[in-house]
């Protein structure tokens, strides 16, 4: 009885060592990460330099596999088909994890069901952006009137389901009407606005740094001014009280069912990279903004701009596609 009774004890007693030796072992071995763009870009250069500092941290390299195309959809149906194990991840956008429920339709994944997340890691901002040569204005109460004197011949531009959502909340809280241009690139747009074929439109922020002479920012559409732009109000500022702000955030997700450890693990390294001054620096090239948050804060900004894009929708009268 006593030699039963010392085994049980010896099983208790090894335990609380078993969690802490698992820890370590993990990751043990390289992690597959899945992006949403092509190689190059300035969402995939920021994923490999977290996935650098990664491996400097764990010793494990990320994997990068970008599967671009369907605003997301592509990639985060892989991921969240992947093995649960902690080594299969994705670089979720609020694009994908937000918006398509509401843009797509049959989605062949579900936002909140098929992933765990892990932390948030950086955003990126849209700016109100006129031709100041054919839309001559200052700021946005300016803009206001002059489009309201040109009586229904008023057009935007976008290239994202984002900035076109911006675009039909600003048209909607001032009384207008206005014809909607697609682009199929931001470059192109933007090449269209210096022409002066639109008047208005909401870009990346980016393109507000160092704008071309006949190019002026306006207001910028986020909760917050951006201290890469400190000189730029929000809508909110500019006189749009009740304006919802938009932006477009990455996030580190794994599919539904990843162990906790694996969350525990990565959460504070990705925390911390996004709060190093080297991070910013690198955000600063594209306008981009370090955006840390554990899994809880997480959970909380995917639900509210969830929330929001069932608004953004019905306003602008989006059919899923």
């Amino acid at each position: 009885m006593r030699a039963v009774v010392a085994r049980g004890l010896a099983l208790v007693l090894l335990v609380p060592f078993a969690a802490p030796a698992f820890a370590q072992d993990y990751p043990s071995r390289p992690m597959t990460v899945i992006g949403t763009t092509p190689a190059g870009t300035s969402v995939d250069l920021t994923t490999r330099f977290f996935g650098e500092r990664i491996k400097a941290a764990t010793g494990q390299p990320w994997v990068i596999e970008n599967k671009p195309g369907a605003a997301g959809s592509i990639a985060a149906k892989a991921a969240a088909s992947a093995k649960p194990d902690g080594y299969s991840m994705f670089v979720c956008t609020s694009g994908a994890m937000s918006a398509n429920q509401y843009l797509q339709k049959n989605l062949s994944y579900d936002p909140v069901k098929d992933f765990t997340l892990v932390a948030r890691m950086f955003r990126l901002d849209f700016t109100l952006m006129v031709n100041s040569e054919k839309t001559p204005v200052k700021t946005v109460a300016e803009l206001t009137e002059f489009l309201k004197k040109k009586k229904g011949r008023v057009s935007f531009g976008y290239f994202s389901a984002s900035m076109q959502a911006l675009a039909e909340q600003y048209r909607s809280m001032i009384g207008i009407e206005a014809s909607p241009a697609a682009y199929k690139s931001p470059h192109q747009m933007m090449t269209e606005l210096e022409a002066g074929d639109f008047d208005f439109t909401f870009t990346a922020a980016e393109y507000a740094l160092n704008p071309k002479p006949n190019l002026r920012a306006l207001a910028i559409g986020a909760e917050q001014r951006s201290r890469l732009l400190p000189e730029v109000p929000t809508m909110v500022e500019a006189g749009l009280s009740g304006f919802l702000p938009l932006y477009s955030w990455f996030g580190l997700c794994m599919p539904a069912g990843a162990p906790d450890i694996a969350v525990k693990t990565l959460a504070p390294i990705v925390i911390e990279i996004a709060n190093r001054d080297e991070t910013r620096q690198l955000l600063k090239t594209f306008a981009g903004e370090p955006f840390p948050g554990d899994a809880a804060a997480f959970a909380k900004t995917l639900a509210d701009t969830s929330r929001d894009w069932a608004y953004f929708v019905k306003l602008a009268k989006i059919d899923a596609q």
